[in-house]
């Protein structure tokens, strides 16, 4: 083999092994990107599950067993758990707004632990993304899902509205 030939193959391994390295860098993304979204996944299952858990909850302590006619009726600010209701149990939470402050720490999965925070706010009936210091017949729950396992952190919000048929 002459100089000519050494070179050129020389050259066709040094393109070879970019090609090769650029390869494992593009798979090593895709599997960052990809254990981003499945932990992204659980996250947002989690605060789903939360959602849902209150909302089959009775809207106010007040209207657990008897409806209301006026939003005077309503339990007033500060929000949150009753007497007899358990801070880190929510089996024990009777009304959607006993969620407000609720913190849970969900170490149940292998791949990560999460940390799930509430807060529960009466919103404005014709802007549910405004926060209002009087009583309505509207709460908003925010959660915010966090991992130190996620870059992000999830945060999801549902509006719970007081209705009655007569």
């Amino acid at each position: 083999m002459n100089t000519g030939q050494s070179l050129f193959s020389i050259g066709a391994l040094l393109i070879l092994s970019l090609t090769v390295l650029k390869m494992n860098n593009f798979i090593l993304a895709n599997d960052s990107v990809m254990q981003d979204s499945k932990l992204a996944i659980l996250g947002i299952s989690l605060a789903t599950s939360l959602i849902e858990e209150a909302s089959k909850k009775s809207f106010d302590a007040n209207t657990v067993e008897n409806e209301v006619a006026a939003c005077s009726l309503l339990t007033n600010y500060p929000l949150g758990r009753g007497t007899g209701e358990i801070e880190d149990s929510s089996i024990t939470f009777n009304d959607f707004d006993d969620y407000d402050g609720y913190e849970y720490h969900y170490d149940y999965l292998p791949s990560a632990e999460y940390d799930l925070k509430c807060s529960v706010y009466y919103v404005s009936p014709t802007n549910p993304e405004v926060k209002v210091g009087y009583r309505t017949w509207h709460k908003k729950m925010d959660i915010t899902v966090s991992s130190e396992s996620m870059r992000d952190t999830v945060k999801m919000s549902t509006v719970y509205s007081y209705w009655h048929f007569r």
